[in-house]
């Protein structure tokens, strides 16, 4: 009850200075909400400590007292003949219990804590807990992962950290339902179910642990609503569960028209949740999410004609000092240089970039603004190339690397992605002319510089191409945008797969075709025909 008071009181005067700043996008930030917990936890223990002498004494004086009744109630009209004893009775009714309700409040008071703004803590939105909530499932689908095993924090077999407990589990489940996310509703709230059966088991020997009022009023309405969607097994458990903690509820369930049958496990279309698309639905996604996980690879014949080799590129210096080449695709041309930048070097642009880490946004419509999307989860900062040497020796190398003028490079784009942060299949090319200047055209070329390892996931995928590139610390993965003719290259389609475990950190060069005449000059017909095709979602 204490704690329950306590932490009310900490929540409601310090959730007015919350910072929300899209926590669940980026792992930079997340420091700040450990630290707020920090914060609440040495508040909880030293508001715990301050009462804890008083509760004692309070819990002294009261066994005395029911001593005292207790004689009472053993031979009352003994006890009430004798003139002390009527007169302590007459006493504590009249001012000790009176005093002893002051001390409660004292009490009461004491474990209440006024804060003001100069504290500065961070609490994540609704949006946050919704992100989350959406990387847990993404992670789930791409990875095809057992909800159990992610409830028991193991990822892809191996444990990571501590278990979800059934009540985690119960509120992802609504979370999910309240997003209409109806399928993963179903799986994590039996997850939870099956939780709260082994909790309950585990407890069976002591004081029954389950539920309070508010759980179990949420847990009812969570099943009425699945009753009325047509989910009646999801929803018989869990009244059930209701049921097990509280036989006296009468629950008025109105069957009516029970319409159509339940929904089934392949049920996609009809249960697509609203923070979903068409696209996560089609072939293309699931083969991107397979290309993901590894699960298809390149056809030998293309295999055979790649070659991991040392590049002279095309500054002589690279005659003492080669490139280290990395063939993943000649037509179109990927291709990995490794060793480019050092750790030294990394660190620098990390910490220049962090200060202006803001949510990443997607490509608007031309003159519109740019806005937050599901479908690319991370956060950026933008840097200008002449601000640091390093960033103007990242251009060198890719000018001998590649050969192109970097006259016409956009700002450098530092990205990261969190836990479940993921950009879905795109292409970096702009399919509107509105979106560039003429002057400098379109994206003929991206180079990737890999800030970070990642632990799992976080792989730049090809679905059109069956690979993916996992990133390596100091590697650069780069690739051309369009064919020789300048047109469009639909085979280029890439993705950042989901984060697994890590953080993955990335810089963006986007090299521009203008004044790329000399340095890839067209053929003598065009040769874009052979990826037209791949231009259609199918």
């Amino acid at each position: 009850m204490w704690i329950h008071i306590l932490v009310l009181g900490l929540v409601s005067c310090l959730v007015q200075d919350s910072l929300a700043s899209d926590y669940f996008s980026s792992i930079t930030g997340l420091e700040q909400l450990l630290n707020t917990e920090e914060y609440l936890i040495k508040e909880l223990r030293s508001k715990l400590n301050g009462v804890r002498t008083s509760l004692q004494q309070l819990e002294g004086e009261l066994s005395s007292i029911e001593q005292e009744h207790s004689l009472a109630a053993a031979d009352t009209e003994n006890y009430l003949t004798n003139p002390v004893n009527v007169y302590r009775l007459m006493k504590r009714l009249h001012t000790d219990w009176f005093l002893t309700e002051g001390r409660v409040q004292q009490i009461a008071e004491d474990l209440t804590f006024n804060t003001t703004k100069d504290y500065g803590l961070s609490f994540p939105s609704q949006e946050d807990v919704e992100g989350a909530a959406l990387a847990l499932v993404r992670l789930q689908s791409t990875y095809k992962l057992d909800v159990a095993q992610v409830a028991a924090g193991i990822l892809n077999g191996v444990k990571y950290g501590s278990d979800m407990s059934w009540q985690d589990c119960f509120e992802l489940g609504q979370q999910l339902f309240e997003m209409e996310d109806y399928n993963n509703t179903r799986i994590w709230l039996r997850e939870s179910m099956d939780r709260l059966r082994r909790h309950s088991s585990a407890a069976h020997s002591h004081a029954p642990s389950g539920p309070d009022t508010e759980t179990l009023n949420k847990m009812e309405a969570t099943a009425k609503s699945l009753f009325q969607l047509g989910d009646f097994d999801t929803a018989y458990e869990l009244s059930q569960r209701v049921l097990q903690f509280d036989p006296k509820r009468i629950r008025n369930w109105h069957l009516g028209d029970k319409g159509a049958a339940p929904p089934s496990e392949d049920s996609e279309v009809a249960l697509l949740p609203k923070h979903s698309d068409s696209y996560s639905l089609t072939h293309e996604f699931a083969h991107y999410e397979k290309v993901c996980r590894g699960e298809v690879n390149p056809s030998p014949k293309q295999e055979r004609s790649l070659r991991c080799r040392l590049s002279q590129g095309y500054h002589p210096y690279r005659l003492l000092a080669p490139l280290k080449l990395e063939e993943h695709s000649l037509d179109p041309y990927v291709v990995t240089f490794h060793d480019m930048l050092s750790p030294q070097k990394i660190t620098e642009l990390r910490e220049m970039a962090v200060p202006r880490m803001r949510r990443s946004t997607v490509n608007p419509l031309p003159g519109s603004q740019n806005k937050k999307s599901s479908f690319r989860v991370s956060k950026n900062a933008w840097l200008e190339y002449e601000s640091h040497e390093t960033m103007v020796g990242m251009l060198r190398d890719l000018r001998e690397a590649t050969g192109l003028d970097t006259t016409f490079c956009e700002q450098l784009q530092v990205a990261n992605y969190g836990v479940g942060g993921h950009y879905e299949p795109h292409w970096d090319f702009f399919r509107d002319p509105d979106h560039y200047p003429a002057e400098e055209g379109n994206r003929m070329a991206t180079a990737i510089f890999y800030l970070s390892e990642v632990e799992q996931g976080g792989a730049t995928a090809f679905p059109f191409l069956d690979f993916a590139v996992k990133p390596q610390l100091g590697n650069v993965l780069f690739w051309y945008n369009l064919h020789r003719s300048l047109d469009m290259d639909y085979r280029t389609k890439h993705a950042g797969c989901p984060v697994l475990k890590g953080s993955k950190w990335i810089g963006n060069v986007w090299i521009h075709e203008v004044t790329q005449t000399f340095a890839r000059p067209c053929d003598v017909f065009r040769d874009h025909e052979v990826s037209l095709e791949y231009e259609i979602i199918k």
